[in-house]
């Protein structure tokens, strides 16, 4: 089995893992997942921002991000969306092109993947394509690549996922439920075990 073999299959057990929580915890954030991304939009990014990492492709595959237009955010992985296939190559095209050509960076294999507010981004992250490690942006353009975050996207599901499923453990964001829809926030929320 390939590297990206192995993580696409990976990415596809971690959300099947966080979906399953939400439908049993949280079924009004569940219910509000959109469809997913037809094969020709996919191509299309791909042919706007280059190979995708197969971690995209695979949840790509399963839902048009986890942005929607209802009041809010969904904000599933703590309090990040996965971008709409659309949203990425916009964020790719006229964010993350411009921060690499301000710092004299040039290309990178580097695909936009998650925002707080995925049609206005300010932060959100992105995963290189090659090695699947996960950059994350942060305020006034600065940025930590992937090769200084040591955290793999794949990896990073994977916490989200156990997390929801053991519940909160120590300070900052915690998932919670309110009115059956997912939140993170910090401090105490009711959390169904």
């Amino acid at each position: 089995m390939t590297d990206e073999q192995i993580r696409f299959d990976r990415t596809l057990a971690a959300w099947e893992r966080i979906e399953t929580w939400l439908l049993s915890h949280a079924p009004r954030s569940h219910a509000a997942l959109p469809g997913p991304a037809e094969r020709s939009v996919i191509e299309a990014a791909e042919e706007a921002m280059g190979p995708l990492p197969p971690e995209l492709r695979a949840l790509w595959g399963l839902h048009n991000g986890t942005d929607w237009d209802g009041p809010g955010r969904l904000r599933i992985l703590k309090d990040y969306d996965v971008f709409p296939v659309a949203d990425a190559v916009w964020c790719h095209e006229s964010v993350l092109a411009v921060l690499l050509d301000a710092n004299d960076m040039g290309t990178r294999p580097w695909i936009p993947a998650c925002a707080t507010e995925t049609d206005e981004p300010h932060l959100w992250n992105f995963v290189d394509t090659t090695t699947g490690r996960l950059g994350w942006n942060v305020h006034a353009g600065a940025f930590t690549e992937p090769d200084e975050s040591g955290d793999t996207f794949v990896g990073w599901l994977e916490g989200i996922a156990a997390e929801l499923e053991r519940g909160p453990a120590g300070s900052g964001q915690h998932p919670g439920v309110i009115d059956g829809w997912l939140t993170w926030n910090e401090g105490r929320h009711h959390f169904p075990g």
